[in-house]
């Protein structure tokens, strides 16, 4: 409602500002200014009047000085035309030129910053960068660990790609098997069928093909269980070999372990006689140093009674 309010109140000032309009320019003015010229009169010498403004009059909306309501241009409407558009002045050729200049000067210094810059860097040192991770100074133990789990980690990895190929081979062969059992059924069919009243040439040939087929199945099969068991044997030898390479390996690390703890007992035994060394050296300067001061004791006191 409001909206519809503010909408009826718009064009009703529209249509008041069109009626001024049409007063102002079908005014007394205007209409005398139709009237044809009057024939010319004789006039007597006297005082000439002031001379009046040569400047014609101002169109209403014209001047730009006069403050306007909101909303309204200098061409007159509520909406901006070409007449309100800014009129470029001067050469444009010159300002183009001194503004790209300008535009130059700034890109050619930011070349020479920027190669004064990296020659300084490259100078100075300061892009010497390390480019490759350092190497943590791990100990023995850790690096020992790491390699213990990379190769657990290789070992199931490998695990994981027999099993894989395990898989596809078992999926293969149960699928052959299942294809032979099928075109099996089949040829007994026909041959049982031409066993009781013959079969036409079409089934004779596709009995052929099948016995045939069959034949090479059964070749196929013999060579692909003898293969999956020389695979089977081949994966257990080298799994006995990586065990005893890890059994080697074991009884390295065990070693190095022993010789390693009887190191540091050693080295133990030998900080603890250092210790119980300068302990004792340390006991023994202190009974000098109490000797030392029971002496003194006892030659004051003795002083002490040669003067009483």
């Amino acid at each position: 409602m409001s909206r519809f309010l503010v909408t009826a109140k718009e064009r009703l000032q529209r249509g008041f500002r069109f009626g001024q309009m049409l007063i102002h320019n079908t005014g007394p003015q205007q209409m005398a200014a139709k009237k044809p010229p009057a024939p010319p009169k004789v006039v007597k010498a006297t005082a000439a009047p002031p001379p009046k403004s040569s400047k014609p009059p101002k169109c209403p909306g014209g001047d730009k000085d006069m403050k306007r309501k909101p909303g309204f241009f200098a061409s007159g409407g509520q909406h901006a035309t070409l007449n309100d558009c800014p009129k470029p002045e001067g050469d444009f050729m010159k300002a183009w030129s001194a503004k790209n200049g300008r535009y130059n000067l700034i890109l050619l210094s930011g070349v020479l910053a920027a190669g004064g810059t990296v020659g300084f860097a490259l100078s100075s040192g300061i892009l010497c960068l390390n480019w490759t991770i350092p190497e943590y100074p791990y100990t023995e133990d850790e690096m020992e660990e790491f390699e213990i789990e990379e190769q657990r980690r290789r070992e199931e990895k490998e695990a994981r790609e027999e099993r894989h190929q395990d898989a596809v081979e078992a999926r293969e062969l149960g699928v052959r098997r299942r294809r032979a059992k099928e075109a099996m059924e089949r040829e007994v069919d026909l041959m049982q069928r031409d066993m009781d009243g013959g079969i036409t040439d079409a089934e004779l040939d596709e009995l052929q093909r099948l016995a045939a087929e069959r034949e090479a199945f059964e070749l196929w099969e013999k060579d692909e269980l003898k293969r999956l068991d020389e695979q089977q044997k081949e994966r257990e030898k080298i799994r006995k070999e990586k065990a005893k390479i890890q059994a080697e390996r074991d009884k390295e690390r065990e070693k190095k372990r022993k010789e390693k703890e009887a190191q540091l007992e050693k080295e133990e035994a030998e900080r603890e006689k250092a210790r119980e060394k300068a302990r004792k050296e340390r006991e023994k300067a202190e009974k000098e140093k109490q000797k030392e001061k029971e002496k003194a004791e006892k030659e004051a006191e003795k002083a002490r009674k040669a003067a009483g």
